[in-house]
């Protein structure tokens, strides 16, 4: 079932201007990279966190949940992008970046830095969590790439662009950007209570479980919406959209 909502002009994807964002801030496409410093996570103690903050510049994440096995965190930087394959001995240059994680509390931080002006475009920090379920986590950061796999609690990321990816469960979200890419697969868990977009340009596709119930409200200049549900105003999951260009897909 499609509808239209205030639709006076011809409705452009964001996926280009996604792309762009991303691709000038996270140093281009995540290609094959030599790796270079990381930090060293071995005197950490990650069972007990029970949220994660991520903030500063562009960085690619990768989070993950799991009920057994060690917890671990870890952040690197390497050299990616199409002026990688023209470093070799010859010409070594790592990627300096000064991104940092500690443990405060109950509380992981995690701090990414991208390397200075000259090296920025070929470089892409990269951060990776295995976490207890039910971790919260916060995302402030420019730029972001980000695949979440597991159960999750509060969820909120604000970014100017981001491509998010989320395989799982969440109690609830908040989404905010200039430009944003969201793929939220939850059709193997209990539905969240509430999830949020503020975007300007926003391209979603959102899976919930079979007889999920979900009430969903859009404020956009221009929006297109495909669903198969019904708008339940009643339903366990409320979202809510509000943004410039939105093209919104329920299942």
């Amino acid at each position: 079932m499609y509808r239209l909502f205030s639709f006076s002009r011809r409705l452009p994807s964001c996926a280009p201007q996604v792309g762009l964002a991303l691709a000038v801030l996270l140093g281009g496409a995540l290609l094959a990279a030599a790796p270079a410093r990381a930090a060293d996570t071995d005197e950490l103690h990650l069972d007990a966190v029970e949220r994660v903050e991520i903030t500063g510049d562009a960085g690619s994440l990768t989070l993950n949940t799991s009920t057994a096995g060690p917890t671990q965190a870890h952040v690197s930087a390497r050299r990616s992008g199409w002026f990688s394959r023209w470093y070799s001995s010859w010409f070594f240059n790592d990627c300096r970046s000064k991104s940092r994680l500690w443990v405060e509390g109950t509380v992981l931080h995690v701090s990414v830095s991208t390397p200075p002006l000259l090296e920025a475009s070929d470089c892409t920090v990269d951060v990776t969590a295995t976490l207890r379920p039910g971790v919260n986590v916060t995302i402030a950061l420019q730029a972001v790439e980000a695949q979440l796999d597991g159960r999750f609690g509060a969820i909120d990321i604000d970014t100017r662009a981001g491509n998010v990816n989320l395989r799982g469960g969440m109690e609830q979200a908040s989404l905010r950007a200039t430009a944003l890419r969201a793929q939220l697969d939850l059709s193997q868990s209990a539905p969240p209570r509430a999830v949020n977009f503020a975007v300007g340009s926003l391209d979603a596709r959102l899976d919930f479980r079979p007889g999920a119930r979900v009430g969903y409200r859009v404020e956009a200049k221009a929006a297109l919406v495909d669903s198969e549900r019904p708008n339940d105003p009643a339903g366990d999951t409320q979202l809510v959209v509000e943004g410039d260009y939105v093209r919104l897909v329920l299942r």
